[in-house]
């Protein structure tokens, strides 16, 4: 049984959608079944890329092809030419390389058929892959240079146009055709309110995000205004007729061997003259800029006051945050208390830090205990046959390994029957998934003494913290990231039905505080 594989690709003409290039494809890859295979390829069997992306990660239709073949009826995949099955960096191209070939799964195209059990249609194959990728490499680069230079034409190039604009195709000076911004009345309204409150009524991001909430004005993708998405609004040069570049620059990391882009905002950007008109007047532009550098406060100069920062959640996702109460002559009003940064929304009810602290102090208490039971309990001996016994099954997994490397070996280079090489494979690896099984199994069960001794000293040295009152919050914090991975908060309140109450007793039942904490174990 054959597939069909269409993606439309950066060479293909930039003039047609993704649905015309596939469906001109489709024919000519159905011709060409027709022509060699005698028949057509059904509707299940074909595969449409229509999500960009360059990596195997980023594509879907792609990774279901690359698990099919690894079924025995699946014989070929028709493609309009190689590289639409990757134009990846090397790891992808071993990847698509290594699955046809260990599966017997030929490529079809119209100009070859490749059949990378040969080494020198692997090699051929190998070079069209890689040609791919060298030319994707050049052409990003073309591709930057020509949306720098129609941004700075003042061409709006964006994916998604800002809250107050749509985006819209208009003729320039040389009669060539460009995306600009158009203002939205009822989204330039709220704009135009948020501007006004912050810089005429002094209002601050949360006050003002509550007061669009009230005043009806919707954002696009959530259902009530947050700070953050005020203050990016009122520092956006475009609400000001100008358009910005860079501001959000893809940067790939890698983080634990995987690749990932992340678009951290920018300190610095390219700002240029737009060809939309503005929604907001440069002066009210400039003068909240002028109040963001008086009212924004230096991040990193600001010292941590709660000890469970980055650690304690609200049930709705949001973090928990310290606040203190003072009076008009600096002294505490009251207790420091936690609260929901979406609290607004949530209804999550807050609590008094001390009622978090103790709570966790009794947890880190029971863990230590705990910890202190097992090294009591501890038996070297049967240590000691986990040990040997875990060594044993490494072993045998390691013969697996090669057992199977010269079975591929055998089948690749010494022609041997596919029926008795798919009978030893499956015995393989049933027997390779059997020991990866009983060796997880095991590593999660063998705990030697330097593990319960470590723990004990990290868990006593975070409770230590945690009831000093000279430790500072900030070492306080360090410590707990040491054995503590996150606490999500649950405080509903109380329902009153039902509860008997003395004669004068006017007690109110408190909401009930539930902690879920992950530790690190």
């Amino acid at each position: 049984m054959e597939l069909i594989y269409l993606r439309k690709s950066q060479a293909d003409n930039p003039n047609e959608s993704v649905e015309e290039v596939l469906e001109k494809h489709e024919y000519q890859l159905q011709e060409y079944a027709m022509q060699e295979l005698g028949y057509t390829i059904p509707e299940e069997n074909i595969y449409r890329e229509v999500v960009s992306g360059e990596t195997i990660r980023d594509r879907v239709e792609i990774k279901k092809i690359l698990q099919l073949i690894e079924l025995e009826e699946i014989t070929a995949v028709i493609v309009i030419e190689p590289q639409r099955l990757g134009r990846g960096d090397l790891e992808d191209c071993g990847r698509i390389v290594n699955a046809f070939r260990y599966t017997n799964t030929k490529i079809m195209t119209p100009v070859k058929t490749y059949d990378l059990q040969d080494k020198y249609d692997r090699k051929f194959f190998e070079m069209e892959l890689q040609r791919g990728s060298d030319y994707l490499e050049y052409y990003k680069e073309i591709q930057a240079r020509g949306r720098l230079a129609s941004v700075k034409r003042g061409n709006y190039i964006g994916s998604t146009a800002p809250y107050g604009y749509k985006k819209i195709q208009i003729m320039d000076e040389n009669s060539k055709k460009c995306f600009t911004l158009q203002e939205i009345p009822e989204e330039a309204a709220a704009l135009r309110k948020a501007y006004d409150l912050f810089v005429n009524e002094a209002y601050g991001f949360r006050k003002i995000a509550t007061a669009l909430d009230e005043l009806g004005f919707k954002p696009r993708k959530i259902a009530h205004w947050s700070p953050s998405a005020i203050k990016d609004m009122l520092s956006n040069p475009v609400y000001i007729g100008k358009v910005r570049w860079n501001w959000r620059k893809g940067k790939k990391v890698i983080e634990n061997g995987v690749v990932h882009i992340s678009r951290p905002k920018a300190k610095d950007s390219d700002i240029y003259e737009g060809k939309h008109q503005g929604i907001i007047d440069e002066k009210t532009y400039y003068a909240a800029l002028d109040r963001m550098g008086r009212n924004i406060r230096a991040r990193e100069n600001v010292k941590i006051r709660n000890p469970f920062a980055g650690l304690l959640y609200c049930k709705c996702g949001r973090a928990m945050t310290y606040r203190t109460y003072k009076t008009p002559d600096g002294q505490d009003r009251c207790e420091p208390r936690l609260l929901c940064d979406d609290q607004v929304h949530c209804h999550s009810v807050s609590c008094t830090y001390q009622e978090i602290e103790q709570r966790v102090i009794a947890i880190l208490k029971d863990t230590i205990a705990n910890f202190e039971v097992e090294l009591d309990q501890f038996d070297e001996k049967s240590h000691r046959i986990q040990t040997s016994t875990l060594d044993g099954l490494k072993a045998k997994q390691n013969a697996v390994k090669k057992k199977e490397v010269s079975l591929w070996e055998k089948y690749t280079e010494d022609a041997m029957p596919k029926d008795v090489f798919d009978s030893l494979l499956r015995k393989i690896t049933t027997e390779k998934a059997h020991l990866e099984r009983s060796i997880q199994n095991l590593e999660k069960a063998k705990k030697d003494k330097k593990y319960f001794c470590d723990h004990l000293v990290t868990f006593r040295n975070a409770l230590t913290a945690l009831t000093d009152p000279a430790i500072p919050a900030e070492k306080k914090n360090a410590f707990l990231k040491e054995c503590i991975e996150r606490i999500t908060y649950t405080r509903q309140k109380a329902d009153h039905k039902g509860t008997c109450k003395t004669k004068g007793d006017s007690s109110k039942a408190k909401p009930v505080i539930h902690l879920e904490v992950t530790l690190h174990l």
